[in-house]
């Protein structure tokens, strides 16, 4: 079985050293979350690859780190890079064409959460647009009411904007943690809609058996390494003592993932 972890996240050295600092509760995180130090620990923890996901916080950075993945992240074998925008990004338009186009960026993190944005802004259209065309995966961690948190309100959201672009794959960080039922709805009307499995800090996505055996095919594993408290080997391991068949399990320790990429 090929394991990938589909949310790692990774930041130029001063911007991850900051985001550490600022997430480091009670200093229970002590590895290094730097690049090659979180590229390591991911194939320690026996995962073939991993898609690395920066994210911007607000305006005016996504250009910086786009460039930043494009050159670093690519540059190391096991790692997808990937994208991200802020919808008050100036002419978003050009930042999306260079990223998804012109660098090859394979995947698109957008944080409402920490930017404070809803993924129904219409400042966001270039980029669904853009990335329905070139089938590049966008992962967005909905939510800005409360930190870390999703209401299940905030989920719906989305609904307009996977209706809008069928083609779009959407995947909901966290399941829409803790409006996981909500989340789940939405997939049933939606199948674009992706979710992965990611706790958020210590909290594993409320979801049993039956839950993600509705939608085998569009779960995703993800560890929110370096900056998670519990390591991704053990996250692994939760799901793998869930019962899932053997099929299903290969298919959310990768599979899926594997599917929605695309190929360099």
């Amino acid at each position: 079985m090929r394991y990938i972890d589909a949310h790692v996240h990774a930041f130029p050295d001063r911007l991850a050293i900051a985001v550490r600092n600022s997430l480091n509760r009670n200093g229970v995180l002590t590895s290094s979350p730097l690049l090659p130090a979180v590229a390591g620990a991911l194939t320690e923890d026996g995962f073939a690859s991993a898609c690395v996901l920066p994210y911007a916080h607000r305006e005016g950075i996504a250009e910086s780190l786009n460039e930043w993945s494009a050159k670093e992240v690519a540059a190391i074998p096991t790692l997808i890079a990937g994208a991200t925008f802020h919808p008050a990004d100036p002419d978003i338009a050009r930042l999306v064409e260079r990223a998804l186009r012109e660098l090859h960026l394979r995947v698109v993190k957008l944080h409402c959460s920490v930017g404070r944005f809803s993924p129904a802004d219409p400042r966001l259209a270039p980029l669904w647009e853009t990335a329905s065309e070139l089938d590049v995966p966008v992962v967005t961690h909905a939510g800005q009411v409360a930190p870390g948190d999703t209401s299940a309100a905030e989920i719906e959201e989305l609904s307009s904007v996977l209706a809008a672009y069928p083609r779009l794959r959407l995947v909901l960080a966290h399941t829409g943690h803790p409006a996981t039922s909500a989340a789940l709805d939405l997939m049933a009307t939606h199948d674009n809609l992706y979710a992965d499995l990611t706790p958020v800090w210590s909290s594993p996505v409320a979801l049993n058996r039956d839950d993600i055996l509705r939608f085998p095919d569009r779960f995703l594993f993800g560890s929110d390494a370096p900056n998670s408290p519990i390591p991704a080997s053990q996250q692994r391991e939760r799901i793998q003592q869930m019962g899932l068949p053997p099929e299903v399990l290969a298919t959310i320790l990768g599979g899926t993932a594997e599917t929605l990429i695309p190929p360099r």
